[in-house]
């Protein structure tokens, strides 16, 4: 397990900003991934489609904060998230970890979408039962794919 003080499990996308909407009740995505250029790129594809989305960076290897979900079992953002977009990856333990742990926390109505790299994708899907794995790089189809899932 990675090791470190600081622990994962708040949105770093809450201050980010959404455009008004006409419909009082958006879905909540949570997006899984490192890259926080990528995460606002999925905030605006979702927001356009009056999706709210929550944003943790993941774990940050040896020396970066551990996920909640994985050394807690529980994540407050995956409770309140309609649907997830796991994009770590998996080819380090550490997020690997979070992929198995969000495959089998996950209540039982939410989709998870995990994209894994080409390699990596049929052992990936032999892992997660409940998940939905895509082979990446993530993509706007597969973010819109992710949230008409729900």
């Amino acid at each position: 397990m990675c090791r470190s003080k600081q622990i994962l499990g708040h949105d770093e996308a809450a201050n980010w900003p959404r455009h008004s909407s006409d419909t009082s009740v958006r879905r909540t995505a949570l997006f899984e991934g490192a890259d926080g250029a990528e995460a606002m790129a999925v905030s605006n594809v979702l927001d356009r489609m009056d999706i709210d989305t929550m944003w943790c960076p993941g774990p940050g290897g040896a020396h970066g904060p551990r996920c909640s979900l994985v050394v807690n079992g529980h994540c407050d953002l995956l409770e309140k998230a309609d649907f997830v977009i796991n994009n770590l990856g998996t080819a380090t333990p550490c997020r690997a970890e979070v992929a198995d742990a969000v495959d089998a926390a996950a209540p039982g109505d939410t989709p998870v979408a995990v994209v894994a790299g080409f390699q990596q994708a049929e052992s990936v899907r032999g892992r997660l039962s409940r998940s939905t794995v895509v082979e990446g790089p993530l993509t706007r189809q597969i973010v819109h794919e992710a949230a008409q899932a729900h």
